[in-house]
């Protein structure tokens, strides 16, 4: 029996060992984001990640910023004609309208000049936008003759024009941002943070398998 218990213990140790990937990630308030993602249609690489506070006090969410291209250009990274993505990380409840009003703020203070031709699309956004619990995940993602692409809490919603996903990444990254620091943050580029890895544990049950039926055949046990 000893013998049974120790050969399978070598087998699940090696198994783990052959298994384990690193996967650099970068962690913000516990929220971890992967370094490289796959958006919808091309590679997609962290560009920053930051911390969204309300009145300095309450940590609302935090919020990455993915590029195909990273750049430390808040204006580039706002323009360029390419994929991109935003991904916000829930770290405490709010209603729909508090979420709602903090984007139609922001999105004011950035292009008020454009609201008469955004204002249907962002009313649009608005109705769509569910109310966010601590742990959900939303994210916004532009896709270059598409417009953006909303997904959360099981939903989904495509917002036609380049010129609104401009001004969705203008509350992030526009000249008034919801948060100078985290605007920093976001605008990090690949080299702004230091990187960690987290140890991803795989385990084959076939090759588990295999190894037991292996050495059990060797041992006579």
């Amino acid at each position: 029996m000893q013998v049974r218990n120790l050969i399978l213990t070598e087998v699940f140790c090696c198994a783990a060992a052959l298994s384990v990937a690193a996967v650099p990630v970068r962690e913000v308030w516990g929220v971890s984001m992967p370094e490289v993602v796959r958006g919808d249609n091309k590679e997609l690489r962290l560009n920053g990640m930051g911390l969204r506070k309300e009145k300095a006090l309450f940590k609302v969410y935090v919020v990455a910023l993915y590029l195909e291209h990273p750049t430390t250009d808040a204006q580039a990274a706002i323009t360029t004609d390419e994929e991109k993505r935003i991904v916000i990380s829930m770290l405490r409840d709010l209603s729909r309208e508090q979420f709602v009003q903090a984007v139609d703020a922001a999105i004011m203070r950035n292009s008020s000049a454009d609201m008469p031709i955004l204002r249907a699309r962002l009313d649009l956004l608005e109705n769509a936008l569910p109310a966010p619990r601590r742990g959900n995940v939303l994210s916004f993602t532009y896709l270059p003759g598409v417009g953006t692409l909303m997904r959360g809490q099981g939903q989904e919603l495509t917002i036609p024009g380049k010129d609104f996903a401009d001004a969705l990444l203008s509350v992030w990254l526009g000249p008034k941002p919801i948060g100078v620091a985290l605007k920093r943050q976001l605008l990090a580029g690949t080299g702004g943070l230091s990187h960690q890895y987290c140890l991803v544990l795989r385990f084959s049950s076939f090759a588990v398998v295999q190894g037991v039926a292996g050495l059990l055949l060797v041992t006579g046990r």
